[in-house]
């Protein structure tokens, strides 16, 4: 109780003394103190205070420019932002592969018409961390609901370990960032374990899939052709991996992002398709409290935020 007093103090102070001295405008201050209770923020000192303070002002300007071109979204306060720039980008830890896949690509084309939505043949969101593991998250997700669908109406679904997929993948770099596919080139022969048996750490250890509950594998996987018809119609039967470029969603809340970044940096789950918005239904791994509870969607036919780089699924 005495430290949650202290800062309260602190930030009453920073407040009043920006108000009075920096110009910033009471509406500003107002709703940054808004965001230190809602997402109960705690700052070691009053410079910190301060610092951040900046980063949420020059963050909800840019949530600002974010609503006014896409205007079927709403960006704004999220639990992000007091964080800069390169802290995001710690969250975003796709590393293509340098060398190209043999793996056989799935070329079918189907233009997107019925809704699709796998949601309910997912586990729950997920949140990793400040670790750049979204590329675990990103497989193990497809991987739960691909291996729960092919067992037919009745299959059970199994909450299968993250960890063990940053700490055991040989070709990715833990929480500096990696690769869907490599998960899946290494669960064709070693069991993926359950998340009980081997809990997330959110930091690379030394590989213990050997001790733990092994549960299931994989037969490889496919490769999908970059169009969003390809797309559509390998979404129909289960989750996909991709990645895409997700610089802007830091301050994501709600609704269809129709303008994005074109990069590529962050490893998600399409996981179904809106068909009532045009809209692509995008699994994260940033938690529930960020945006539609844990979920993105992005509009369809534009390939926004870069979604067709490089979709794939993994195969039983």
């Amino acid at each position: 109780m005495k430290t949650i007093a202290i800062i309260s103090v602190i930030a009453a102070i920073g407040l009043l003394y920006l108000a009075n001295n920096q110009g910033f405008s009471l509406s500003a201050n107002a709703q940054f103190e808004e965001f230190i209770s809602t997402y109960g923020k705690n700052y070691a000192s009053e410079p910190e205070l301060n610092f951040r303070r900046e980063v949420f002002s020059a963050n909800m300007k840019n949530a600002e420019r974010l609503n006014a071109e896409n205007p079927l979204a709403e960006f704004g306060m999220t639990v992000f932002s007091d964080l800069t720039e390169s802290e995001m980008i710690k969250r975003m830890g796709a590393i293509a592969p340098s060398t190209p896949s043999d793996a056989p690509v799935h070329t079918q084309e189907s233009v997107a018409a019925a809704a699709i939505d796998w949601r309910k043949d997912l586990q729950p969101v997920q949140n990793q961390g400040s670790c750049g593991s979204c590329w675990a998250f990103s497989a193990t997700a497809a991987f739960e609901g691909r291996y729960k669908l092919s067992q037919g109406p009745n299959g059970s679904s199994i909450k299968l370990s993250e960890q063990e997929a940053l700490d055991c993948s040989s070709t990715s770099y833990g929480c500096n960032g990696g690769w869907y596919e490599a998960v899946w080139q290494m669960t064709t022969t070693d069991k993926f374990c359950t998340l009980s048996s081997y809990p997330y750490k959110a930091v690379k250890g030394s590989c213990s899939k050997k001790t733990c509950d092994g549960k299931a594998n994989d037969k490889g996987y496919k490769l999908v052709a970059k169009t969003e018809d390809a797309m559509y119609d390998a979404l129909k039967t289960g989750p996909i991996s991709i990645a895409v470029d997700a610089s802007t969603w830091s301050s994501y809340k709600s609704g269809v992002v129709t303008s994005c970044s074109t990069g590529m940096n962050h490893a998600v789950v399409l996981a179904g398709y809106d068909a009532a918005n045009n809209a692509w239904i995008v699994r994260n791994s940033w938690g529930t409290g960020w945006g539609e509870q844990g979920y993105i969607r992005l509009a369809h036919g534009k390939n926004t935020c870069n979604l067709t780089y490089k979709p794939a699924y993994p195969t039983f």
